[in-house]
């Protein structure tokens, strides 16, 4: 009975080491990530004022020249109080870019809802199935992503930010 007892012991803390490394694991694998977002908040705080940031999310596009556009976007308050869709812009050293171009907000009510989007690409797309909506840039126009599925091959659609109108850019990716 001791030794059944013993053994149980020793396999709670093997557990509870591993449980623990995993979670060290795991901070260490997101630290960039974390602060990359951190200094996409501290940014927009300082050049916009905004407050509440809200559902940060990391867009990543590859331009013309072979260069990566990444931007943080975030939804957040502004000082009147009302809600703006900011786009944090980053360099490839993964710092946020300096000056004019750095920090870009719209008013939402300016400009389409993800909602919206969701309703117009429907009715263009009918049969298409949407993986996944979020804000970026495409050729230095600010836009909503649209990744989906028309059953044969997912593509790439953009429809800009201010009055949803389509991006004359659709990307097909290869069936693998």
């Amino acid at each position: 009975m001791k030794k059944k007892k013993k053994w149980i012991w020793i396999s709670l803390l093997i557990l509870v080491l591993i449980l623990f490394g995993l979670q060290r694991y795991y901070v260490y694998v997101t630290q960039d990530q974390r602060k990359e977002e951190a200094l996409a908040i501290q940014v927009a705080q300082e050049q916009l004022g905004i407050t509440s940031p809200d559902e940060l999310r990391k867009y990543v596009w590859g331009d013309k020249n072979g260069s990566d556009n990444i931007y943080w976007t975030m939804i957040a308050k502004n000082k009147d109080n009302q809600d703006v869709m900011v786009w944090v812009k980053f360099d490839n050293n993964n710092a946020p870019v300096q000056g004019k171009g750095g920090v870009h907000s719209e008013l939402l009510q300016n400009g389409m809802t993800e909602e919206q989007i969701r309703t117009r690409f429907s009715s263009e797309i009918p049969g298409g199935e949407i993986k996944r909506i979020m804000p970026g840039v495409v050729n230095n126009i600010y836009v909503w992503q649209v990744y989906y599925n028309d059953g044969s091959h997912n593509y790439y659609r953009f429809y800009r930010f201010s009055n949803g109108e389509q991006v004359d850019l659709v990307y097909t990716l290869p069936n693998s």
